[in-house]
């Protein structure tokens, strides 16, 4: 009974770790995906931003401090959506900017330096936060992935070599109690 048992689980354990197999290569096509959309925006944004901060920092010298004051500043109102994905079994967020209106600052105490740059950062804001959460799509993907490849690793080099190994000590048992039980009843018949 207990070799029966034992290769149910065996047959368990081989579907079981097919399954997470399954979902393991899922998972890291998923990941490139995104890795590679990642990449792809945060290549485009860096020197974008870049060249934003650098005029920034020009505008910002060359303006008066009073432009700094909060009520020499026109505010853009924003609101950031998010929406949950599932990617195999990953929960993730995605969120999305939805901004109305350009920050901006007086035009007598800042430059049109400084003006130029809030205006571009302020259009780049959407794809930041995209930016932001695709990394965190990202981690969370890789660490499923990473936890998906050790429960493989577990079913394939620790549990089932060692079932297999039961069934074969149980096999080994009952060929050894069968060969007994012969010589018992060989020597009853003579």
């Amino acid at each position: 009974m207990q070799l029966l048992r034992l290769r149910r689980r065996i047959d368990l354990a081989r579907r079981g770790h097919q399954l997470l197999q399954d979902r393991l290569d899922g998972l890291l096509q998923n990941f490139f995906r995104l890795k590679d959309d990642y990449l792809q925006l945060h290549a485009r944004l860096e020197p974008e931003l870049t060249k934003i901060f650098l005029t920034t920092v020009m505008g910002s010298a060359l303006s008066h401090p009073k432009a700094f004051d909060p009520a020499n500043q026109k505010k853009a109102q924003a609101e950031v959506a998010k929406t949950q994905t599932n990617i195999m079994g990953v929960k993730t967020v995605q969120w999305q900017l939805k901004q109305e209106g350009d920050p901006s600052y007086n035009e007598l105490v800042a430059t049109g330096e400084l003006m130029a740059a809030a205006g571009q950062f302020s259009q780049r804001l959407p794809e930041l936060v995209r930016l932001a959460g695709l990394s965190q799509t990202l981690k969370a993907v890789a660490s499923q992935i990473i936890e998906t490849r050790r429960r493989v690793n577990a079913l394939e080099y620790i549990l089932i070599p060692e079932l297999a190994r039961n069934v074969k000590l149980i096999k080994i048992k009952l060929a050894e109690l069968e060969r007994s039980t012969k010589v018992v009843l060989i020597k009853l018949g003579e």
